[in-house]
């Protein structure tokens, strides 16, 4: 890990997919976990874009570099929609400086120039406007009342290259070891 940005424990790392018990909010959404443990949990939203563009989003974290102007920017959560994060493919790019990684393949930034040097090798990446987050021991009660499931492993295919509309139900077959993709609506009701 390189920088300072928040230490990795053996509990981070990890994709929730919602169930149909999840709050409204959360509804038919994918989370990758960043930070779980006793002072809390933090993730990211991977299948919501956000109102505005990368190019706007990037003029607005100071941001330098220039991207298609077609590219979206995602919410990554209603906590601090004012920070911008970088989720970046690992395989695709040196890690660079104040990043981190979250499994072999994804890695995460919150530094401006990190995310200049991701984006000016054109590596792929999303950037996320703000973070979900969970108090002490909220995150493992939702998942032991049915709200998540948790995916066995981080697929950076999920994260850099599925469609958006097609996020939450390739990870819910994924989670539920039906193939991709499924015909029809992925629903768990009659999974």
């Amino acid at each position: 890990m390189h920088g300072t940005m928040f230490r990795m424990g053996p509990d981070e790392g990890f994709l929730l997919v919602a169930t149909p018990q999840a709050e409204t909010e959360h509804r038919e959404t994918v989370v990758l976990v960043a930070v779980h443990g006793d002072e809390g949990s933090l993730g990211f939203v991977l299948n919501r874009p956000s109102a505005c563009t990368l190019a706007e989003a990037m003029v607005n974290l100071g941001i330098e570099g220039r991207v298609a102007p077609d590219r979206l920017a995602f919410f990554g959560g209603r906590t601090r929609p004012d920070i911008g994060w970088m989720l970046f493919d690992a395989r695709a790019c040196v890690e660079p400086e104040d990043s981190c990684l979250l499994s072999p393949e994804v890695g995460v930034t919150a530094a401006a120039d990190a995310m200049g040097a991701i984006l000016s090798v054109n590596a792929p990446a999303l950037l996320l406007l703000g973070h979900v987050t969970w108090e002490p021991g909220d995150l493992d009660d939702e998942i032991a009342s049915g709200a998540w499931i948790r995916a066995p492993f981080v697929d950076p295919r999920l994260v850099f290259e599925t469609p958006i509309a097609r996020r939450w139900s390739d990870a819910t077959c994924d989670v539920l070891g039906m193939p991709r993709p499924w015909l029809g609506v992925a629903r768990f009701a009659t999974a």
